[in-house]
This record gives C-alpha cells, sequence and structure tokens, in this order.
C-alpha cells in the first residue's frame, strides 16, 4: 500500500471519529496475517459501528481496550522519532509503517506496525 494510500485511510478513520460522542475499542482479532481493531459504542453491544485490520503486522504494543480520545487524531503516522526508537529495539521490518493509536486518559499510545491499514465502517451515524 502507498503512503498516499495509508494517509487516505487514516484521514477517512479520524473524520468518521471525530463525529462519534464516543467510542469504546478493542483489539478483537491478533494474528501474523492481521491486527483488527474494532469499535462500538457499548461493550454491551457486539454490533460494531468500525474495523480497522493492520495487515502483515509485526508488532503490536499498548492496551487491548481503551475509549476514544476527543482532544488528538484518533490514528497517525508515528513521529519520525518514534519511528527510531521502535526500531533500535524491535527492528522493524523494512516496507511496514508504524501507526500511533491514541487512547483516553493515557498518554502512552498504542504502536502497530504493519504493511496497509483498511477501514470497514459499518455504521455511519452510530448516535442516531
Amino acid at each position: 500500500m502507498s503512503l498516499d494510500e495509508i494517509k487516505n485511510e487514516i484521514s477517512k478513520i479520524n473524520s468518521y471519529l471525530k463525529n462519534c460522542l464516543w467510542m469504546d475499542f478493542e483489539i478483537c482479532e491478533m494474528s501474523f496475517i492481521k491486527i483488527e481493531v474494532a469499535g462500538r459504542i457499548d461493550r454491551g453491544i457486539n454490533d460494531f459501528a468500525i474495523s480497522i485490520e493492520f495487515n502483515q503486522p509485526y508488532l503490536v504494543s499498548g492496551l487491548l481496550t481503551w475509549g476514544l480520545e476527543h482532544s488528538k487524531e484518533f490514528i497517525r503516522l508515528a513521529k519520525p522519532s518514534e519511528f527510531i526508537e521502535f526500531n533500535k529495539r524491535y527492528k522493524i521490518e523494512q516496507g511496514k509503517y508504524l501507526f500511533r493509536i491514541n487512547m483516553e486518559n493515557c498518554d502512552e499510545g498504542i504502536y502497530i506496525a504493519a504493511s496497509d491499514v483498511k477501514c470497514d465502517i459499518y455504521n455511519e451515524n452510530p448516535f442516531d
């Protein structure tokens, strides 16, 4: 996936979540093929409003469940300094992108290194 495609997918995710009042997230699937992060408006409801898939992951660092943080973008590419820090520790494979997900009430983010990211929005207006 090209850098422009990655940025478009990140923009799609952030634009959707900017309009959400809240969202509970979890890592609902994790394997060497993909990591799936999914969000819903209530943990008591089984229907996800959004699903974000990271394909061909190399690493994940962070919590398994968290809430939406409204004061920051939900997801972004890691800053060069963050990438260098992770690369020194984990030797991230060439061709992988390092994504940072911001969490409610936590300065540390969730980091996922993967080849690409894909978003599916199942409920355009989860609060209607």
